[in-house]
């Protein structure tokens, strides 16, 4: 009984986070520390960097 009230709890959230993503993603890009903080590691990725940097100076 507890594994099927943990599996349809992790499938109401999973979906209600699937529905809202885009609104949890503003309100948190809206904080501009947070965006430095997703900006600095996402350009920190290797790969990340040097494909930007190709389209940049091409």
């Amino acid at each position: 009984m507890r594994h099927i009230i943990l599996v349809l709890t992790l499938l109401v959230v999973g979906t209600l986070g699937y529905q809202m993503r885009y609104r949890v993603l503003n309100s948190l890009f809206g904080n501009s520390f947070i965006r430095s903080l997703a900006v600095r590691s996402f350009f920190n990725l290797p790969f990340v960097r040097d494909r930007l940097m190709k389209q940049v100076f091409r």
